[in-house]
């Protein structure tokens, strides 16, 4: 029997030696004699069988398992040996034989020894460690929690990452349930603050970095949240904000915080009235009394108007004694109500140290975006809301009205008017007279505000002129005017563009480079663009405006007089100047038909102007009758809500389309 299993058992890795039934050794295989002593394996072997206290089992047909025994080897040291006994039954079902494998496991004792001392300190260190580890599986099943936690917290061992939610603060459940998810689908570390319960039931702010730990084929194994308390951190931080965000001494909000918010309000378009408020005699108490009153008083006032605000009001200190409300969504009859319950509230006394202090309040209101669209505006306008109300004794409130405060309204916002895009243009056409063909358009400027609507040109305009402003006015509408007529010059070619030219402009030598820049932008002739000065401008400005008008002249640009009878030149001035075109102002044409003296001078000026090689048009024309009289004195076009009045670009491109159509269609134009 010994030789069959020899043959089988010689080259095992593994220490294999057969037992008869009574102990003796049949078989032994290398592996065996060399972890044996050679001279002692028998005396070891023998003790090894005598130690076994369940040999009986293995005789009525059991096996055993990891029976350990301390054995010297040859190099006389001390190993640790596992053996392993399995019954050897013949063909009757008898137990003929044991066989016994035997592994030194003296190293891998050892490294599980040293592993066990590894995770005792390891467990030494979490355990006294400041923070919380927390580890959960590939299912989120939590499979450990520190003892800590356990004993301080949890009174049964929680087995699903669930079971630590009724410890956080309800508004920060779904922080956390979304970071979970985040960290098992994308494996990404994830960071998250929230309020965590105590035993005594405080909330105590944490920080939980969590982290998933993945095996060599990218697969989940388990995932560490490591948690630590932020509270001092917390506190620190809301120091910084009170001081960065709140007025030390009334405890509302600063300049700083007013300034986020309302930023916010506009970028959420959030509609609001703004309310300045002025603590009436506030320098009067800090001069009477003293200053630690006047503090006193401050602080007892914002607590006067907080008692009346809604808990979406915004309440802040921009200054010394500057003070301002925020109303979200709030209509104009809202606010009255609450102003008169703010200013009512101030009729009671204060009382500082016995004394007795009385003081009203004031407010100026201004609304967003109703009054303005620009917070600056907005701001401005509640002052002068506010100012209105201390002219008139105080100890009130007043809403902000557009039309007192029209011109200075106008000279504010004139300067951004191009950038709100404000102004637009509109267009007037200018008839051939005789043939009734369209041979261009006027542009004219409209300054659509949004508070005070449509601002007509004379309003503005001078105000343009006399800040500077017109220059950049002017070459605005020339691009917009160059570019929409070189389009509508597709359908209509050699439509010509006439652009008014304030004289103010007459003494700026760079507007010469600038109409160069825009023609070559616009791709726009110069023979098609006619910039027209009035009479009375020129007679002011006649030596520049001739050096002004001759450099157009020779890029190519016409130039015409505008409003001409109504200044004090003659044409005797006019032949000297550049010009190719008179406007005869509409105060004569209006009268033609019916007043000898204005055909007279209607018709001299066209004689006149003529025999200068210079053409006419006539302004203003609103009759029948009036075209007929200027085709008979052979003026050249005419312009006129008989033919038109300005509109703007889309309208006046359907008029050009239909006009064109009608006088191709009739032998007689008008």
């Amino acid at each position: 029997m010994t030789s069959k299993y020899a043959a089988y058992f010689h080259h095992f890795a593994e220490a294999v030696a057969i037992f008869s039934t009574e102990g003796d050794m049949l078989y032994r295989n290398p592996v065996f004699q060399a972890l044996f002593s050679a001279n002692e394996y028998d005396d070891q072997a023998l003790a090894l069988m005598a130690e076994i206290p369940l040999l009986q089992a293995v005789k009525n047909g059991e096996s055993i398992d990891h029976i350990e025994w301390t054995i010297r080897t040859s190099a006389d040291d001390i190993i640790l040996v596992r053996a392993s006994f399995s019954p050897i039954v013949n063909e009757q079902g008898e137990v003929d034989a044991f066989l016994c494998v035997c592994r030194d496991v003296t190293k891998e004792k050892k490294l599980k020894q040293m592993l066990e001392e590894t995770q005792q300190r390891l467990q030494l260190v979490v355990e006294h460690s400041t923070d919380y580890i927390l580890i959960f599986s590939n299912q989120r099943e939590l499979i450990y929690i520190p003892s800590l936690w356990k004993k301080e917290e949890m009174a049964s061992y929680p087995c699903s990452y669930e079971d630590i939610f009724p410890f956080i603060h309800p508004d920060d459940l779904p922080i956390i349930r979304q970071k979970f998810d985040e960290l098992y689908h994308t494996y990404k570390a994830q960071i998250a603050e929230f309020r965590k319960r105590d035993r005594r039931g405080n909330w105590i702010w944490m920080e939980a970095h969590g982290k998933a730990i993945v095996n060599e084929q990218n697969e989940l194994d388990y995932v560490i949240v490591t948690i630590k308390n932020i509270g001092e951190r917390k506190r620190y931080e809301e120091k910084l904000r009170q001081l960065a965000y709140f007025d030390s001494l009334t405890g509302i909000a600063n300049r700083s915080h007013f300034e986020r918010y309302i930023k916010q309000l506009v970028e959420s378009q959030t509609a609001f009235a703004l309310c300045y408020l002025d603590f009436d005699k506030f320098k009067w108490i800090n001069d009477h009394f003293s200053h630690q009153a006047g503090d006193y008083f401050l602080q007892e006032a914002v607590k006067r108007v907080q008692s009346v605000l809604r808990a979406e009001d915004f309440f802040a200190r921009i200054g010394g004694d500057e003070f301002v409300l925020l109303l979200p969504n709030v209509t104009k009859e809202e606010m009255a109500k609450f102003a008169d319950k703010l200013v009512t509230a101030f009729h009671q006394p204060f009382y500082y140290e016995k004394q007795l202090i009385q003081s009203t309040l004031s407010m100026g209101i201004a609304f967003f975006p109703k009054d303005s669209d620009r917070i600056e505006q907005v701001m401005k306008y509640a002052d002068q809301a506010l100012y209105n109300v201390k002219e008139q004794g105080r100890n009130g409130y007043a809403f902000y009205r557009p039309t007192e405060n029209r011109k200075a309204v106008i000279e504010q916002d004139l300067p951004f008017a191009i950038m709100y895009e404000q102004f637009y243009l509109c267009y007037q056409p200018k008839i051939k007279l005789g043939s009734g063909a369209a041979m261009g358009v006027e542009t004219l400027l409209r300054w659509r505000h949004p508070s005070l609507g449509e601002i007509p040109p004379l309003e503005f305009i001078p105000l343009a002129e006399a800040s500077g402003f017109i220059f950049e006015i002017t070459l605005w509408v020339l691009e917009h005017a160059c570019r929409q007529v070189k389009e509508w010059q597709m359908k209509c070619p050699g439509l010509k563009l006439a652009v008014n030219l304030s004289p103010f402009l007459l003494n700026r030598p760079e507007l010469i480079h600038h109409v160069k820049h825009i023609l070559h932008v616009t791709n726009f002739a110069p023979e098609h663009l006619i910039l027209e000065v009035t009479e009375s401008g020129l007679m002011e400005n006649i030596e520049t405006g001739k050096n002004i008008l001759t450099e157009l002249e020779k890029i190519g640009v016409q130039v015409a007089i505008d409003d001409f009878g109504t200044g004090f030149s003659s044409l005797a001035y006019i032949r000297n100047l550049p010009v190719s075109l008179l406007k005869i102002d509409r105060s004569f044409i209006q009268g033609i038909a019916e007043n000898s003296k204005d055909t007279t001078i209607v018709d001299t000026i066209i004689h006149l102007a003529k025999s200068l090689d210079i053409q006419v048009l006539a302004e203003g024309v609103e009759t029948y009758p009036q075209v007929a009289l200027l085709e008979q004195m052979h003026c050249d076009f005419a312009q006129g809500f008989y033919f038109s009045k300005s509109l703007e670009a889309e309208k006046l491109q359907q008029w050009l389309e239909e006009y064109n159509r009608s006088v191709c269609e009739r032998d007689d134009p008008f």
